[in-house]
């Protein structure tokens, strides 16, 4: 029953239509000449396309010049979806897109008004309409460039590559100048406390204690056997020499333990001075290109011919939609009036 009523509604349908196909062709071949004729007033685009792998994020003293070799991961490996992540948020940055467009004169191109209060609304709103970068099922990042000029759309998708080094190097700036600092001033301050430590044990080595312990041990030795002996010449020299060490020997310990400890700290802290001074100065590549950008010979929209297609069935169906609508109305006013009547 249902289906049998499914078939006479489908038949009662094409028989409007065929009842209406004059009016029907008629708005559905006036909205194809019409969007034919404006589509050609739509300024052509071209198309450029980059694909990007993320690299492994790690700073760069840790992969090149860590001592702990076993403990690296290798650096040419392709980065994880953390990473390729990281990379989107990046490469999708306000700051690269206002770069952008300074570097090109976006804002004449794509008939932007710069410097107003919606400025930067409708930049963002035509980059989104202009540039597309996603994340692909294989990790991987593509971007896609839109432009009214073939080498334009090439060279944005270049600059957007080039700016997320240089994005990614001024956000870890920052950091890596305070551990620079940090470093810096601590191994200035061993070398001079090194200095410093030396210049006093040297001058208490010049008074004549050379090895607080040892001389020690010696000097009591030698003044029992002067003792022994009765060598009161030798005691007194043995004991002007004890009285020496007496008076230097606790300062001589601290200079030299102080020292010994400050030297070991030495190559520790120059370590870290270099790894910091690689970070700051050395920024490392946070993607490898897959495919570059060119040039597109041919533009990519608009499809002139699925605009006309589309605009030809809207049309069809709007007419279709209307007539019939059209119709039930003036049944329900026909069947109102007649029952005033009666």
């Amino acid at each position: 029953m249902g289906q049998s009523n499914f078939n006479e509604q489908s038949i009662s349908l094409f028989a409007k239509i065929y009842v209406w196909r004059r009016k029907i062709v008629v708005v559905t071949f006036i909205a194809a000449v019409v969007s034919c004729l404006v589509s050609f007033f739509i300024s052509p685009q071209y198309k450029s396309t980059a694909i990007i792998f993320p690299a492994r994020t790690f700073s760069v003293s840790k992969l090149l010049i860590e001592q702990n070799q076993g403990s690296q991961e290798y650096y040419m490996e392709i980065g994880d979806e953390d990473d390729a992540e990281k990379l989107l948020q990046i490469l999708s940055s306000s700051e690269i897109r206002n770069q952008i467009a300074d570097k090109y004169n976006l804002w004449t191109h794509w008939d932007i008004e710069k410097n107003t209060k919606f400025s930067q609304h409708y930049l963002k709103l035509k980059w989104n309409d202009m540039v597309f970068i996603k994340r692909t099922e294989f990790s991987s990042i593509k971007i896609d460039v839109y432009d009214y000029v073939a080498d334009r759309s090439s060279k944005i998708a270049n600059s957007i590559l080039e700016l997320a080094d240089s994005v990614k190097y001024r956000m870890t700036k920052e950091l890596a100048k305070q551990a620079l600092d940090i470093t810096k001033e601590e191994f200035e301050h061993t070398i001079i406390r090194v200095k410093e430590l030396e210049d006093s044990l040297q001058v208490i080595k010049d008074l004549g204690v050379l090895d607080n312990k040892e001389e020690v041990k010696a000097y009591s030795k030698s003044m029992a056997k002067a003792i022994e002996k009765g060598n009161e010449t030798a005691q007194k020299k043995l004991q002007e020499k004890l009285d020496i060490l007496r008076k230097y020997g606790t300062s001589f310990d601290n200079f030299y333990s102080n020292l010994k400890k400050y030297r070991l700290k030495y190559p520790i802290i120059k370590n870290k001075y270099d790894e910091a001074l690689v970070n700051y100065q050395k920024p490392f590549a946070s993607k490898f290109v897959v495919e570059k950008p060119y040039p597109s010979e041919k533009k990519e929209r608009p499809i002139r011919w699925l605009i006309v297609l589309f605009s030809s069935v809207s049309a069809f169906v709007l007419s279709f939609c209307y007539l019939l609508a059209k119709e039930k109305i003036l049944k329900l006013k026909h069947t109102y009036t007649f029952d005033l009547k009666s």
